[in-house]
């Protein structure tokens, strides 16, 4: 199976301080032999949010999650995370379907349509989100997906 997370997921699965972190954790380690594939924009964008966690009130301390994009590097290394190239161009004209068809019914934020739009050309057999609006958009598409609370 080859499932795509989203960066919501993946910051409560990596993060221990997330209030998710618990459930992220018990999905993800019930797929052992799952096969999970990023993108550049989810490395980013997940590199991007840990780190922003470190301006919250009590957040973590820089040392902290640089650690822990050492582990989300490793886990790409040698575990079961497979980064897989993907075509930004397609991806943004993709984004523009979505936001013809769906943004006048659905909440929609761009980096979100970003990662459905990037669905296409992955294929995974699941995407999962902790993310209500998102998982929305995805149905809509008929990719199968998984929201997690």
């Amino acid at each position: 199976m080859r499932i795509y997370p989203d960066t919501s997921f993946l910051v409560s699965l990596l993060y221990s301080g997330d209030r998710s972190h618990a459930a992220s954790e018990a999905f993800f380690v019930a797929q052992t032999t799952a096969e999970w594939v990023t993108s550049e924009w989810l490395l980013f964008e997940t590199n991007n949010s840990l780190r922003q966690l470190c301006l919250a009130r009590n957040g973590p301390d820089k040392i902290m999650i640089e650690g822990v994009r050492r582990l989300f590097k490793r886990w790409h290394e040698r575990g079961n995370f497979t980064r897989v190239d993907a075509d930004m161009a397609d991806a943004v004209t993709e984004c523009q379907q979505l936001s013809a068809a769906h943004a006048i019914a659905l909440r929609m934020r761009s980096a979100d349509v970003l990662h459905v739009a990037l669905l296409e050309q992955i294929n995974p057999d699941l995407f999962v989100t902790r993310d209500a609006d998102q998982f929305k958009l995805a149905s809509q598409r008929a990719f199968p997906a998984q929201l997690l609370s």
